[in-house]
């Protein structure tokens, strides 16, 4: 995740954490995933949002982090319903703590088919960092 996080330009002294108290902002956020509301993921975005994912070269991925406001609201809305068929409609969301961090685990069954990490700041989604990577997943 180092990796990723550096990318994004966050560094070792600067820690990113999402608070219990904001599990009701997650929520409205899991909620808008669920239903592809592209107008309520743009409204939950700060203007420089940034998107990074982690396939592992093993499952799709973006290679380079993801800048454009609008371009992260249609990925993040539509993505959970175009992956909904090839897990037949078996999706759900779980929020956990992972490393340290509050995590949001798409769960199929008992795989967990990606991690979303998630940094808030005044009430706006700034960094979501997603993990496909099956071999990172095989421990949460």
């Amino acid at each position: 995740m180092s990796r990723a996080k550096s990318k994004m330009g966050i560094f070792y002294d600067e820690q990113v954490t999402t608070k219990m108290e904001d599990l009701e902002w997650i929520n409205r956020f899991i909620k808008s995933l669920e239903h592809g509301d592209v107008d309520i993921v743009l409204s939950l975005l700060s203007e420089d949002v940034m998107l990074v994912s982690d396939g592992g070269g093993k499952v799709t991925s973006f290679k380079h982090p993801i800048q454009s406001r609008n371009y992260v609201a249609r990925i993040l809305a539509s993505a959970f319903e175009s992956i909904k068929p090839y897990y037949q409609e078996n999706l759900q969301f779980e929020v956990a703590p992972v490393n340290g961090e509050m995590g949001i685990l798409l769960r199929s069954k008992d795989e967990t088919v990606a991690t979303i990490f998630v940094e808030l700041r005044d009430g706006k989604l700034t960094r979501v960092y997603i993990v496909r990577n099956p071999d990172k997943l095989k421990r949460v």
